[in-house]
């Protein structure tokens, strides 16, 4: 995982110096941002706009579940392909459930991941609500587990190549990988434009 937390304070210039370096060391396609809650939510939209402005990367943002929707569709406005949901460790509630999966109707099959202790009932429980599940600490067994589920095959498909958040071994991209990234990301911003616009047009008539 390749993670950058972003305060109110944290200069555009320092967030595009890492993901430059991350991308030259280790020859990443996406990167996991976090905001902290005084970074306001118009900062947030700059700040993504810059990233894929000079980057040709996926950018997940890293969350906590929040209390309500309004909150995942402004995430989903910054501009961000995916999102990881990013909770203490426990079970998810019923609550926590229903924001997940409605964030799921927002972004595209296989971009929603949710962290997940190593066990496979909570695991296949993501996996029915198309949540990819991202196991809290390293385990071959517990991801291949995840990779050969038949439900998760229905989500991600090769996304996993793309965004290897589940699976970090992923290191090296061929030329039709990076092809067919180049593609997918040019397919998800133009979705997203449209989308956004739409999520914009109904906070402007709500008053929001």
């Amino acid at each position: 995982m390749h993670p950058i937390h972003v305060a109110e304070n944290t200069s555009i210039e320092a967030i595009l110096s890492f993901i430059e370096e991350e991308t030259a060391k280790y020859q990443t396609k996406y990167i996991v941002l976090s905001f902290h809650e005084d970074v306001r939510d118009i900062e947030g939209k700059r700040i993504v706009e810059m990233i894929k402005k000079h980057f040709d990367i996926f950018v997940i943002l890293r969350s906590a579940i929040p209390n309500h929707q309004q909150n995942i569709e402004e995430y989903f406005s910054y501009g961000v392909h995916g999102i990881y949901f990013d909770k203490p460790l426990g079970s998810y509630s019923k609550e926590d459930i229903e924001q997940m999966v409605f964030a799921t109707e927002l972004f595209p099959r296989g971009w929603v991941f949710a962290n997940v202790q190593n066990d496979k009932t909570k695991i296949e429980e993501l996996l029915e609500f198309s949540i990819v599940p991202v196991p809290l600490k390293e385990d071959v067994e517990c991801v291949e587990f995840i990779k050969s589920h038949e439900k998760f095959s229905r989500i991600s498909r090769n996304l996993i190549k793309s965004i290897p958040l589940l699976d970090q071994r992923w290191a090296e991209y061929s030329l039709a990988d990076k092809i067919k990234m180049k593609m997918l990301l040019e397919t998800l911003n133009l979705r997203q434009k449209l989308m956004i616009k739409s999520i914009d047009a109904s906070f402007n008539s709500s008053g929001l």
